[in-house]
């Protein structure tokens, strides 16, 4: 049996910990973490004392841990955002075969320089694409290029957040506002901006893009709310973001473990008073949109959608494919994943036939985890391809961001976007 892979883990929180953490715990003979960087004394020491890291190998300062010979031959950089671009250029430059939370950094210029780093380097760069490794979405791949469909016309995709999930993290969270993060569609969408180029084999060649900050405004909170809702808002009973009707419950996992390391009810009270996920949602401060739907065009004259937003009361993505011999239609929530294939032909016509129903199979034990066994199939991969030393081609990653910065610019100039002409600008620069 080979032994465990050994990775340096740069940032400990929610999908350090929670995600990367907890499965390198669970697959031991897979994977085993020698040192970390946190800044958050509590998180780092949390994260040490469960993966028994020495206290040498302990920093605050991922700067630091890459500064040192390399302990071990890869690296995992769920770092905030804005870190990204910076950790990810040393961690390549260090030798560090590297798994980067995406998105890869916050500006397209600072995204070809990481990609370029790693080309040069000649070591592994995996971004966290989850998605691309759940059942589910290997399922619609199979499908669509396969040809059952025939050749694609139109592509509708929704990726619908629901509302207290978007204030988590788009209003009062880390993602709120562009100058500590990126924007919104980077940020949420930059999978389903992967996944529409890796499930058709399609690629855009203009777009157009609409969307703003509609309903999270100070305009729209309750007459008389405070600024912190434990600070007596008139409005708790009535509004669905009060703050303590999403944190202070019995569900203490995702996102309550965000907001405090200590999960106590007293400790999640103090975060709410002080803290940004006590803030109003009306009084935050963020800026980012919150819905923004692209429309598209792809090389060969197929045209499609997609649409981000955050006020939906069922989180999770649904699409369709219609092509020119049948239609596929799907759901991911949490609680449904379906798939179905609906042919073009008289018996769907006049309603005699069902759509068939396609099989989602989980190879390799990666039905279980988080995003629908994404999280745990993308560990799974990178422990291979680190073994092997596969080192993949980057070019639909590159692709996802571009999309994302590409529609910014049409949402913001309310133009269409050549996507020819804004990369080969991209790269001038």
């Amino acid at each position: 049996m080979a032994a465990p892979v050994e990775i340096v883990m740069l940032g400990a929180g929610n999908r350090g910990h929670h995600a990367y953490g907890t499965w390198a715990l669970a697959h031991p003979q897979q994977m085993r973490v020698v040192a970390v960087a946190e800044r958050d004394p509590v998180k780092r020491a949390r994260f040490a004392a469960a993966h028994g890291i020495a206290p040498e190998w302990q920093f605050a300062d991922w700067r630091e841990l890459l500064s040192r010979d390399r302990p071990a031959p890869a690296a995992i950089i769920a770092l905030p955002d804005l870190q990204h671009e910076e950790s990810a250029l040393a961690a390549l430059g260090a030798g560090y075969h590297l798994l980067l939370e995406k998105p890869i950094a916050s500006t397209l210029a600072g995204t070809l320089r990481v990609v370029q780093a790693a080309r040069e380097a000649g070591t592994l760069l995996m971004l966290g694409y989850v998605l691309r490794h759940t059942p589910f979405f290997r399922a619609v791949r199979e499908v669509v290029r396969s040809g059952r469909l025939g050749e694609i016309v139109n592509v509708e995709w929704r990726e619908n957040v629901h509302a207290l999930h978007f204030a988590h993290s788009y209003v009062r969270g880390n993602w709120a506002r562009e100058e500590i993060a990126s924007p919104m569609l980077l940020a949420k969408a930059s999978h389903d901006l992967d996944l529409l180029g890796w499930s058709t084999g399609l690629r855009v060649a203009r777009l157009a893009s609409f969307g703003n900050l509609k309903f999270f405004r100070p305009e729209y909170a309750p007459p008389g709310a405070p600024r912190y809702c434990l600070d007596g808002c008139p409005a708790a009973q009535a509004c669905p973001f009060y703050a303590p009707k999403t944190y202070l419950t019995g569900h203490v996992g995702w996102p309550t473990s965000v907001i405090s390391p200590d999960l106590g009810l007293e400790a999640r009270e103090d975060a709410l008073r002080t803290g940004p996920y006590g803030r109003c949602v009306f009084q935050a401060g963020n800026d980012v949109v919150d819905h923004q739907v692209i429309s598209l065009e792809f090389e060969g004259g197929a045209s499609g959608s997609l649409t981000v937003h955050g006020h939906s009361g069922v989180e999770g993505r649904t699409l369709r494919f219609d092509g020119t011999r049948a239609t596929l239609r799907g759901s991911f929530t949490g609680a449904r994943q379906e798939l179905n294939v609906q042919d073009h032909d008289a018996a769907s016509f006049y309603g005699e036939s069902l759509p068939e129903t396609i099989s989602l199979k989980a190879p390799g034990g990666m039905a279980g985890g988080g995003h629908g066994g994404g999280d745990s199939g993308l560990m799974q991969a990178f422990v291979a391809a680190v073994r092997g030393g596969e080192i993949a081609p980057l070019d639909l990653e590159v692709d996802s961001h571009l999309l994302a910065f590409a529609a910014e610019k049409a949402r913001r100039s309310r133009r269409i976007v050549e996507l020819d002409e804004f990369k080969n600008q991209c790269v001038e620069v």
